[in-house]
């Protein structure tokens, strides 16, 4: 029984403490070799807020989509620490996909994600309620887009 429980060798997945979204930054930025300076280049920022945030003395990572771009992670684990650190696999980009400045899809225009990772875990919750309910419903009454 004893054996079971502390045979971390059988893990699928490293042990870590990645509590903090600097942990989980510095964590990934190593699985993928990277220097500070390295990442920074990837992703247009300074080497010093990529030190910012991995000492956890910058709090809001306004870059977050670059960021986890650069270092080819899911955003959502890397700002929250929520799912699989791995990015998810999307379908192909169209010619008409709308495009972010560091070339990620975001299918919200006029809507800067900056604003959204701004707001409160639970502020995040109840906008992807209402949208999921809002999507649900156009679904149902098959309402088209305008073009």
């Amino acid at each position: 029984m004893i054996d079971v429980i502390t045979n971390v060798f059988d893990f699928p997945r490293s042990i870590t403490c990645v509590n903090t979204f600097g942990n989980r930054l510095r964590h990934a930025r190593k699985l993928r070799k990277l220097t500070q300076a390295e990442l920074a280049r990837r992703c247009g920022l300074s080497q010093g807020a990529i030190g910012n945030y991995e000492a956890d003395s910058r709090r809001s990572a306004k870059e977050i989509f670059r960021i986890a771009d650069a270092l080819e992670v899911n955003a959502v684990w890397l700002a929250m620490g929520s799912g699989s650190m791995e990015p998810q696999a999307f379908p192909q980009r169209s010619e008409n996909t709308l495009l972010d400045p560091a070339g990620s899809a975001w299918p919200l225009p006029g809507i800067d994600p900056a604003r959204i990772w701004a707001l409160s875990a639970e502020q995040r919750q109840m906008l992807a309620n209402a949208l999921a309910g809002m999507i649900a419903a156009m679904e149902d009454d098959g309402v088209d887009s305008p073009a």
